[in-house]
């Protein structure tokens, strides 16, 4: 990806994540509460909430959501730890707590994985799901019903005054990865509304060890969809030792690098949003995560609070609209 996809070295990085200063105390945040979601397919999905520590405060409106995906035969146990770092991301300065960020998070076991494997039959019957034997049906539905439950989930939250839905971001690891970028197309393609919003919600996407094509779920068409992939803002990480996992993130990345140029249209140096990080391993996904998980988590956080979190993003009602 040469220079322009700002690759970062290994030792350099986590040099640069060591030294940064601890300024401030992280504030106190709320417990996790697990929560179960119904599809409409009869899925019993697991989630666990992590809300926002403005929540109760009138700048909750400002929170980010984010949604994060495990991969493939995971859980949302891997992520514990990221969520919990951005629910309190440290902060630059203690004086500036009052304009500091804050986001809530959604880590969810997807269908056939972790404390997600019960459906309920039309018959009545709980039938148990096997994520080996899902297909590519399956992992479509992780892409439509799943997120759409977790998506109706966010809207009471966001009607409730504690996230602004507005400033949606998706975080997925391989499988998860290939769910995150099919639901963002579909978030994009949504038709507008006369009246209320409906749809481009989704305004980042870090993708951890992205395939092009995971089991039949492809990315290809998505990736055509030129709203989504101009005005989100994507990070890709991969183990950079693993050919194949390589050159799928190269071939994303060229994808998007003509819509995320690093100058302005006055020539002037811009941070850009569009960022690859190609790490000195052949692991991958939520098994590159669970390696290297500080210093993966702290790029991570700071990217998305650079581009999403930091910015005033109207907040709308979502009451008595589509979820």
């Amino acid at each position: 990806m040469k220079s322009r996809a700002r690759l970062i070295p290994l030792g350099l990085l986590w040099t640069v994540c060591t030294a940064l200063p601890v300024l401030g105390q992280r504030q106190a945040a709320p417990s996790p509460e697990v929560v179960k979601l119904d599809t409409r397919d009869g899925v019993k999905l697991t989630v666990t909430y992590y809300p926002s520590r403005d929540r109760g405060a009138s700048k909750a409106r400002q929170s980010t959501p984010v949604v994060i995906l495990h991969d493939f035969k995971d859980t949302r146990a891997t992520f514990a730890s990221l969520a919990q770092q951005l629910q309190s991301p440290q902060e630059e300065k203690e004086s500036a707590a009052a304009d500091r960020v804050s986001f809530a998070v959604v880590t969810v076991d997807l269908r056939g994985h972790g404390e997600s494997t019960k459906l309920l039959s039309p018959d009545g019957y709980d039938l148990v799901l096997d994520p080996a034997k899902l297909g590519k049906d399956g992992l479509l539905a992780m892409a439509t019903l799943d997120l759409e439950a977790v998506r109706s989930f966010l809207v009471g939250k966001n009607d409730a005054g504690e996230l602004n839905l507005n400033k949606l971001c998706l975080v997925g690891a391989g499988m998860g990865a290939s769910v995150a970028v099919n639901w963002a197309a579909n978030d994009w393609a949504a038709p507008p509304l006369a009246i209320g919003k409906q749809g481009q919600d989704v305004k980042a996407l870090v993708l951890v060890s992205p395939r092009w094509s995971f089991q039949g779920l492809t990315i290809q068409e998505a990736m055509k969809l030129q709203p989504l992939t101009a005005n989100a803002a994507w990070m890709l990480i991969y183990g950079s030792d693993d050919a194949k996992v390589k050159a799928d993130a190269r071939r994303i990345f060229k994808q998007l690098e003509r819509f995320h140029p690093e100058k302005g249209p006055a020539g002037d140096q811009r941070a850009r949003d569009l960022v690859a990080i190609g790490w000195s391993s052949s692991l991958q996904g939520g098994t590159l995560l669970a390696q290297f998980g500080q210093p993966i988590s702290v790029e991570i956080v700071k990217f998305l609070t650079e581009h999403i979190a930091k910015k005033e993003t109207p907040w709308l009602s979502r009451r008595g609209r589509l979820p």
